[in-house]
């Protein structure tokens, strides 16, 4: 029975070491946080196959410029030929073959037709391009919205530290308070005040650590990575050297390099083409031909002969389509509507991605004034936290004073290392704003 016992308590053992070393912790840095993430997003994959879809699209086009061929081969029974008189008083017939088979083959080449095969076909290699930049905005907004993840943990982590290190300080302050009351100085009172504040700080602890448990299987899920993966963030990356240049610099960058701005040049061009597509329809159709056909019975004699005939014919067809002087109009009319909204919407999106450089130029630099403001005020928090404590233990402030600067000092904590990471967030925001991410 002991033996067992013994059995049972090894395979326990072995089963959580190895538990132990499948949730080994992985540091994962931001640039590995990206590079996963383009290699694993169901929804850039989605976006990649756009890609394929485009360049397919492209290959339809450029076709158009191949000639077209074909051959057919037919089979059937003829009938019987009545011969009549033009008083259809007299029927006879004619003795016919009756099996019929035809051979053709017939091949055409577009000569012209307005440029409208060149323009489609440029308009497919920008829609191909077109394609890309969705793929680099989806791209963008993937990576921004896991980055936005991975700093959430990363606060987590530090709100997770500075929780640990206050409860650490509040069991010492209630060791204190206890000797204090075993020597008549303080009321019980001060001691269950003191309890609660423990068990309040524990309850949001907790909190802290099921947060970071959900977002590390979010984060796992999304990059691929291994079920007990337990991910560590970059603690480097605040103090890391953030490249940062003037406002005007990074407005010029936005212009070049912000897939919205590319995406809207593509689309005037677009519109452009799609104005001289519409043109073509009034301009005529130039085609070179070439059929063979060989067929038999021979129906031009009398009787026919049970014989194969055979007629090639080559040349060139002009074909006009007259309607076109009062259908076309109308087409290139609408085109041209649709160019001159095109011109307008790539200024509202110009426009647009200015105001959104400004504010992502301002908001960076609020963080950095920010943070040295509540670094200040941690060092103050602390400052009063030392005092307030040490006027307790002298018997000279309350116990409330002392609460509410641990409170203090605790926010004032928290508030400094968000504002570190604050700084990062609005650093990448940034460079999203200016198609740098």
């Amino acid at each position: 029975m002991n033996n067992i016992i013994k059995c049972v308590l090894l395979f326990i053992t072995l089963s959580g070491v190895a538990q132990a070393q499948e949730i080994s912790p992985r540091v994962l840095k931001i640039d590995e946080l990206f590079s996963l993430a383009e290699q694993n997003s169901k929804s850039l994959s989605i976006s990649k196959q756009g890609i394929a879809a485009s360049h397919q699209n492209t290959e339809i086009a450029q076709s158009e410029r191949l000639p077209e061929i074909s051959a057919s081969i037919d089979a059937g029974y003829i009938g019987t030929i009545s011969v009549l008189n033009p008083n259809f008083s007299l029927n006879q017939s004619v003795p016919t073959p009756h099996f019929a088979n035809d051979y053709n083959f017939e091949a055409s080449q577009t000569v012209y037709a307005g440029n409208r095969v060149t323009n489609n076909i440029a308009k497919a290699r920008l829609q191909e391009q077109i394609s890309g930049l969705s793929y680099d905005q989806d791209k963008e907004t993937i990576k921004m919205l896991l980055l936005e993840r991975y700093l959430d943990l990363y606060r987590l982590f530090n709100q997770q530290k500075v929780y640990a290190k206050n409860i650490e300080l509040a069991k010492a302050r209630l060791k204190n308070i206890q000797g204090l009351h075993k020597e008549g100085m303080v009321t019980k009172n001060d001691i269950i005040r003191s309890e609660l504040q423990i068990t309040d700080l524990d309850v949001l602890a907790e909190e802290v650590d099921n947060n970071i448990a959900i977002i590390n299987k979010e984060l796992s899920v999304v990059l691929g990575l291994p079920e007990h993966t337990h991910i560590a963030v970059d603690t480097t990356i605040t103090a890391a050297g953030l490249n940062t240049d003037t406002y005007e610099h990074y407005l010029e960058k936005a212009y070049v390099s912000k897939p919205a701005m590319k995406a809207n040049e593509l689309n005037e061009q677009i519109a452009y083409r799609n104005v001289k597509i519409a043109k073509a329809e009034k301009l005529p159709v130039l085609t070179m031909y070439a059929t063979e056909g060989l067929s038999r019975p021979y129906l031009n004699a009398l009787p026919p002969q049970d014989i194969y005939a055979n007629l090639y014919e080559a040349g060139v067809k002009l074909k006009y389509n007259i309607s076109s002087l009062y259908h076309a109009k109308d087409k290139i009319h609408l085109a041209e509507i649709q160019q001159s909204q095109q011109r307008t919407r790539s200024e509202q999106v110009k426009q647009q991605t200015e105001l959104n450089v400004n504010s992502a130029f301002i908001k960076y630099n609020e963080a950095i004034s920010q943070y040295g403001r509540r670094e200040k005020g941690r060092q103050l928090a602390d400052d009063n936290y030392r005092i307030v404590e040490k006027k307790y233990l002298n018997q000279l402030a309350l116990l409330t004073d002392i609460l509410d600067a641990s409170s203090a000092k605790l926010a004032a904590e928290l508030s400094q290392s968000n504002a570190g990471i604050d700084i990062v967030h609005q650093w990448y925001l940034l460079q999203k704003a200016t198609g740098n991410l």
